[in-house]
This record gives C-alpha cells, structure tokens and sequence, in this order.
C-alpha cells in the first residue's frame, strides 16, 4: 500500500456528477411506459443516453483511487477485508430492506408473494433481484476480489511501457463480451443470467484500468485535456454518441428500425453501438473532469455542497431508488407522470434533496457506516 497517496480534490466532484447521473438514469427510464416516440420521448431517450456514463465513471474512479493507495505489492488478506468491509454491510442491509418492501407492498397490492427460502435467498442475487440497482455492489466486489491480480499484470506492462497496450486491449474485450454476452443458465426453473453476473466485471475491464492509466499519466492527461485542441472535437462526439444511443433505445423499445437510417445500419447497429459507447463516455469522463479542475479553484458554497454530494454519493445511490419509488407512486394519484413535461424535473430534484437529507440523518445514527457505508 502506498502510504503517502496523493490527495485529488477533482475526486469528490466527479464522484458528485455520478451519482446525479444515476438519478437521472432511474427517472428518465420511466419513458418506458409512454405508448411511442414523440419530440418528448426522444428527449427522455436522450437525457437516458447521456446518463448512463455514470457506473463506468464510478468504475473508472475506482481504477483511479485503488491504484493510488494499492499501487506495489497487496497483502491479500489485509486488502480484501478493508474493501469488503465497507461495501458488503451495506450491501447486505439495504437488500434485506429492499426485499422486505418488496414483500410488503406485493402483499398489499394483493399480489402473488412466494416464501419459499431458495426464492428468497435468490432475490438476493442482484439481477432484478432485491432491488434493480443493486447489480452495482456485485460489479464493485467483483473488482475487489480481482484487484491483486489487475495490479500486478499492470506493474508487469507499466515496467516495459506497455500500458496504453494493456488499455487497447481491455477496450476490444469490453467490446467482444457486450456482443457475445454469456447465456443464461437455468436455476431454480428460472433462467437467470448467472454467468453473466459473474463475469460482468470483463465488460467494465477497460473503465478500471483507464483510472488506473490517467493516475500513472495524471500530468501528461491534464495537458491534453484541457488542451484546445481536445476541446474542439468534444461536442462533435457528444452529440454523435447521444444521437446514436437514442436509436439504440428507440430499437429497443419502440421497435424502430434503424434500417430507416441506411439499409446496412440495422445490420451492423449493435458492432458500431459496442465501439462507439465505451469513447463516448470517455469524453463525458473528459469533461467532467474539466469541471472539476475548474471548480478545485473557485471555491465556493455551492462548489462545497456539491463536493458534500460526492462524499455521499455510495450512500445516496442506496437509498435513493426507495425515494424515487415513492414519490413515483405518490404522483401516480395524481395523474402526474412521465407524459407530463414537469416529470423529470420534478422528481429528479425531489428524489435528490430527499436522498440527501435521508444521508444526513442516517448517517448520526450509531454505527452508520455499516448501515450508508462511509461517507467520505
């Protein structure tokens, strides 16, 4: 371990932008329930498409933050029980939380509840299980877990120049697993993708190890970063990748044909949305960092709070599907819902300031970092 890690402020403030982005992520997929594609909708696919760089950012980050403090030889054991310690707690907590309401309100809604244990003990594995966010502690430990063996393989292409190597290839195997994803495998007379969750962490390979490069690189990337040149091509790809994954969700769900656009996109649509997505989000990554290193130096109270989000964002992303849920059943009386324009800004806000505050009172409780984890 590396006791004299270097301090980033630029961290906290992209970790801010993440969890805002899950947020948006779990509000705009209600676009789901419109009946088809409208002016609003598309902005909803689009607002969706954009957001969705935030768990390869959280990854990236943690690529990023575990190779500054674990960059030589790890003590496995030492390691793991660290780590461990502060993400399976909560983890555990929250899924039996989650379960729990899951039960309750199948119960009241007079819906079929199934008790048996094996059922139960399955909700617990995180696909759509306990809850659908949870897929992202599995993802985290995941990476714990392999983290010791990552590192050395670094050290080892680091020690003859070869990391940028390393990162190209970390990139095509992204791209070869989201094309051939793992099939399903039938348990319990389900078919669950069992060994796709377990081997999730190859699809998100390339965001670690690019923490991991921008670390070793930091000064060399800032340059180029906030170069003009850099800038300049910026937008281009943005409004490329987001055009592009608005299709991708129109496909998806609304059964549009890309062959509409060109007769050859529909057949090579998902090659180009599988090499295209991973440079997409790295721009967004790009300007996000940007922001930051911009607000690193203007300080302010704002600038403060929103370093505050960031320093709270493992416990926000806990708890805030709960309070979207709400608040999203709450509406439903109303007749408000995602047709009406004020939707998402509504219950973005709401679903934020309220995980915000639920954070700050949880975390006085006694022995909270086991419950909201650490908040940093």
């Amino acid at each position: 371990m590396n006791k004299g890690a270097r301090y980033f402020d630029e961290i906290n403030f992209l970790r801010a932008f993440a969890i805002l982005a899950v947020i948006s992520i779990h509000v705009a997929a209600f676009f789901t329930h419109m009946s088809g594609i409208t002016f609003q909708t598309s902005v909803y696919m689009a607002i969706y498409a954009f957001s969705h760089f935030a768990v390869p950012l959280f990854i990236c980050i943690s690529g990023f933050v575990l190779y500054n403090k674990y960059y030589d030889a790890i003590e496995v054991k030492t390691f793991l029980k660290k780590r461990l310690g502060t993400v399976l707690p909560p983890f555990l907590i929250f899924s039996t939380f989650y379960l729990g309401v899951t039960l309750i309100g199948s119960i009241i809604l007079t819906k079929s509840v199934t008790l048996d244990i094996s059922h139960i003990l399955y909700r617990y594995y995180p696909t759509d299980g306990c809850l659908y966010h949870l897929w992202f502690f599995v993802l985290i430990i995941q990476f714990y877990l392999i983290y010791p063996a990552i590192v050395q393989t670094f050290n080892y292409c680091k020690s003859r120049d070869r990391t940028l190597e390393l990162l190209v290839a970390s990139f095509f195997i992204g791209v070869i697993y989201k094309l051939y994803l793992v099939s399903d495998m039938n348990v319990l007379r389900t078919s669950i993708p069992l060994l796709g969750v377990a081997t999730m962490f190859v699809g998100f390979l390339f965001y670690f190890i690019l923490g991991m490069v921008f670390l070793d690189r930091y000064d060399e990337m800032v340059l180029k970063y906030t170069s003009h040149k850099f800038l300049y091509w910026m937008p281009f790809t943005l409004i490329c990748g987001t055009i592009i994954g608005t299709f991708g969700y129109a496909r998806e769900y609304f059964n549009y044909s890309i062959a509409l656009i060109h007769p050859m996109a529909g057949e090579y649509w998902h090659y180009i949305v599988a090499i295209i997505t991973p440079l997409y989000y790295v721009c967004i990554f790009a300007i996000c960092f940007i922001i930051s290193l911009y607000l690193v130096s203007h300080r302010t109270r704002i600038v403060a709070f929103l370093e505050k989000i960031g320093r709270y964002s493992f416990s926000i992303y806990l708890i805030h599907v709960f309070i979207l849920s709400v608040l999203v059943l709450a509406f439903s009386q109303f007749g408000f819902d995602i047709n009406n324009w004020l939707f998402y800004p509504v219950t973005f806000c709401l679903t934020f300031i309220l995980s915000y505050l639920s954070v700050e009172i949880l975390q006085k409780l006694p022995y909270s970092k086991y419950i909201i984890g650490i908040t940093r």
